[in-house]
């Protein structure tokens, strides 16, 4: 509803000299014999602005000529702006409510300046499991190796197979954020998981030739199994007859990496490994050893998995077996040249954890 400035002002002259909303409402139908009911709401906003700018009246009109909008002085004034700044430089990972409060801004102007102003941005802090000093010595050890042997042989990435194994679940991964039903009343709705759900395991390997995967750890009726020895070392015959079939691969040059889990480096496994590897072995308990908790290093770890789970559950398997088709046909329809990418990834990886003295690196590189 629009009001002219002369119903306004009326408005506040009477409410000054009544002290009564009920008054203003009488007074102003009597006096401009107006169909329209003023509201109570109204004449509370017209008194609010009147005492907190000393008007009412509208100064943008073009009789005036005025840009006046009776709006509140902004709170991003150089004054503030220089001070969100040194807070900022002085307790980055102080809260937007802790540091308004601090400052006396508002939390909407704090914002404003902290993304509008100075440009800031709220970076999510991720959770990584803590690195000793030794785990990080061992780490710059096995980079500084990688880093040597590529400063000698550039094409040696052409012949590494990177291995790991993941578990699945047929529930897959829910976010909450995602789970909602609009409607009048709460729903008589839950969204129920099992405390165990049916899963499957999966081993892959990767470099870049492509990717031999995946071999499933199951008994005879494709039930999931945990992995032991015997079970690992089956996956592996697998693995180097599927070796041998790869087009352009001499399987006697090839060098075959894996992680430091017991069922990899017991000593059968060992046996086998070094009987069709030779010495080309990146493992625990060889002569090239990959250091402990280094899934940001490793392939399968800081791409593939996650590529997979971000996909499989897109089309909602009902079904372990659907789950693994899902599995198989995502990997085969990744193309030779993203592998390629991967393996360069790998290679920038081994040079930035040089620089951060083997310490976290995932989150300042994110995904490949």
């Amino acid at each position: 509803m629009f009001w002219t400035n002369r119903q306004k002002i009326f408005s506040l002259e009477t409410y000054f000299a009544t002290k009564s909303y009920q008054s203003v409402q009488i007074q102003f139908r009597k006096r401009f014999h107006c169909r329209n009911f003023l509201s109570k709401s109204t004449i509370v906003s017209w008194v609010k602005k009147f005492r907190e700018h000393g008007t009412v009246v509208d100064l943008c009109s073009k009789a005036t000529g005025a840009t006046y909008s009776g709006r509140k002085k902004s709170a991003r004034t150089e004054e503030n702006i220089a001070a969100v700044r040194d807070s900022v430089g002085r307790s980055p990972r102080k809260s937007v409510c802790r540091r308004s409060q601090e400052l006396g801004m508002t939390r909407e102007s704090l914002r404003r300046v902290l993304t509008s102003d100075l440009h800031l941005y709220p970076y999510k802090i991720q959770i990584k499991q803590k690195l000793t000093d030794a785990d990080k010595e061992k780490r710059v050890t096995m980079c500084e190796w990688f880093y040597n042997v590529l400063e000698n042989d550039e094409n040696f990435l052409e012949n590494v197979w990177f291995s790991d194994e993941a578990h699945f679940l047929l529930s897959g991964h829910v976010n909450s954020k995602n789970n909602v039903f609009w409607g009048s009343q709460v729903p008589d709705l839950v969204l129920q998981r099992p405390l165990h759900s049916v899963k499957c395991t999966a081993w892959v390997a990767i470099s870049k030739h492509g990717i031999i995967a995946p071999f499933w750890f199951e008994d005879d009726d494709g039930r999931s199994q945990t992995i032991n020895k015997e079970r690992y070392m089956a996956v592996l015959n697998k693995y180097w007859v599927s070796l041998g079939r790869q087009r352009g691969v001499v399987r006697a040059s090839q060098w075959f990496q894996q992680d430091g889990a017991t069922p990899h480096t017991a000593n059968e496994t060992i046996a086998w490994l070094r009987q069709r590897f030779e010495e080309r072995l990146l493992s625990r308990r060889c002569d090239v050893e990959w250091a402990p908790h280094s899934p940001d290093l490793n392939p399968p770890d800081f791409y593939l998995w996650g590529f997979l789970k971000d996909n499989v559950y897109q089309g909602n398997p009902q079904t372990i077996e659907e789950v693994k088709t899902a599995i198989t046909a995502k990997i085969r329809a990744i193309p030779k040249e993203e592998c390629v990418k991967v393996i360069q990834n790998f290679a920038r990886r081994v040079q930035v954890c040089l620089q951060r003295n083997g310490g976290h690196l995932e989150h300042i590189l994110g995904k490949p």
